[in-house]
């Protein structure tokens, strides 16, 4: 049984792929009265046409834009009106100059948007990673809660494979433990909840280079802040956890829509969300956890990320609440009410969720977690394609910032896959793997045994 699930594990789709409209968001800003008076910026497009969107609160400010030194707005003498839309052309990179006039109240907002047609080939989530600082307590600690391994991989590998991961100078590594000198060692292991069914973590030690700074300390730091485990009996886990030393940050609480749900850390502090869902209780040994949920990214603005992860499948379900009671805000360890703007995705194969959040109030607008992708806590999410090649091309295409090229992955020369990883808008570490041609023929196969089984 873990062998056919290991296969599940390996998906991918060898011809499914379509054509999706994406409105991205080419340029953003937000500008306050203490701001210079004059904004000068370069930033990415596609030859074809946008749209400029301007919105001005306070109807005595003056402003004027110039797109590639051309006047594209100007509000002129239409002092009534606050939002504008206009019809402009961009080029693949363009140049955008910003002037303001009697500017002393309010906050403008100015935005460029794009369509394009994107047809990647991405069919489901692998993985997520996250970083540990000692494997061995670590390891103990998931099992704990009902996780158990189910593949190991190199500790060592190539130079090439180092710099996919951010390594982009030599390190201290000699070579005596297999691999190239100058590349990593580490120790990790694939761990999941019902073989892998139940979704897979990628859980690693990196011992060379090492990084032991701790994880976002609170749940609003752009980036992939926590993940969230399904459980059909939370008050025995919460219980059962607290006895074996888990940290929670709060007591479990209630949503407005009925959903329980408390925080707790691993022992590096790398928050998850458990939730309960209805399900068949079973006896067990350890928790009820059932299997992982949404991985959640924090962004800067949920409208421009809203667009550029439905680029890789990822459909809205629903929008979050905008404002939550104190009790909720507790919950999140927040002493005031917090509000937000976010919402739950799921991908449009595999049905795995993300769920993207852009904190309004508290603010941290701190960057993520910076390469090498060694940093403890969640640092990337692992994404599967039928074309990886094809798929690099599209996001090139896009103004995607790779960090590095394509690799062979992850046995060195004797690697049938390879992976890359790249940036989302707000610098979010995300990760695409094509799989082994037999992982192709055999994945048709799997989603029908899958589909019965559910």
């Amino acid at each position: 049984i873990k062998i056919f699930f290991i296969f599940f594990y390996l998906i991918s789709y060898s011809e499914i792929s379509y054509a999706v409209e994406i409105d991205f968001t080419r340029y953003l800003s937000h500008h306050l009265p203490n701001d210079d008076k004059q904004n000068k910026v370069s930033f990415f497009g596609v030859n074809g046409p946008a749209y400029l969107y301007v919105c001005i609160p306070d109807p005595k400010t003056k402003l004027i834009i110039e797109l590639n030194g051309i006047q594209i707005f100007h509000n002129g003498t239409n002092l009534s009106k606050k939002c504008f839309k206009e019809d402009i052309k961009l080029s693949k990179n363009n140049d955008l100059a910003a002037y303001f006039e009697n500017f002393v109240d309010g906050k403008i907002s100015i935005r460029i948007k794009q369509k394009a047609d994107i047809n990647l080939n991405v069919i489901s989530r692998i993985h997520f990673n996250t970083n540990v600082k000692d494997f061995n307590i670590s390891k103990a600690f998931y099992s704990i809660l009902g996780f158990e391994s189910l593949s190991g991989f190199p500790e060592t590998n190539t130079l090439d494979m180092a710099r996919a991961m951010g390594i982009e100078n030599p390190t201290s590594y000699d070579g005596s433990q297999g691999g190239e000198a100058g590349g990593y060692l580490l120790y990790g292991e694939l761990i999941g909840i019902n073989d892998f069914r139940g979704g897979v973590i990628d859980l690693i030690e990196f011992k060379i280079p090492r990084n032991g700074d701790v994880p976002y300390e609170q749940l609003n730091h752009l980036g992939m802040v926590s993940a969230t485990m399904y459980t059909s009996n939370l008050d025995h886990d919460y219980e059962y956890m607290k006895e074996n030393g888990v940290n929670f940050i709060s007591i479990p609480v209630t949503d407005s829509t009925g959903k329980k749900f408390v925080f707790f850390k691993d022992p590096d502090s790398t928050f998850y969300k458990l939730v309960e869902k209805s399900g068949k209780l079973q006896e067990t040994k350890t928790t009820f956890i059932e299997s992982l949920g949404e991985v959640t990214i924090n962004v800067s603005d949920f409208e421009r990320s809203r667009s550029w992860y439905k680029m890789f499948g990822y459909e809205l379900l629903h929008e979050n609440p905008n404002k939550y009671p104190l009790e909720i805000s507790k919950a999140l360890g927040f002493e005031k009410e917090i509000e937000l703007k976010g919402g739950l995705f799921s991908h449009n194969e595999d049905k795995s969720k993300l769920e993207l959040v852009q904190w309004i109030r508290p603010l941290d607008l701190e960057r993520p977690y910076p390469i090498p992708i060694n940093h403890l806590g969640i640092h990337r999410i692992a994404l599967a394609t039928s074309n990886l090649e094809a798929d690099v091309e599209i996001l090139k295409t896009q103004g995607v910032e790779f960090i590095s090229d394509i690799t062979p992955c992850c046995d060195g020369p004797n690697s049938s896959s390879g992976i890359v990883a790249f940036y989302d808008p707000d610098g979010t570490i995300i990760e695409l793997a094509e799989m082994p041609w037999f992982a192709k023929i055999l994945f048709p196969i799997i989603i029908w045994f899958r589909d019965l089984f559910n």
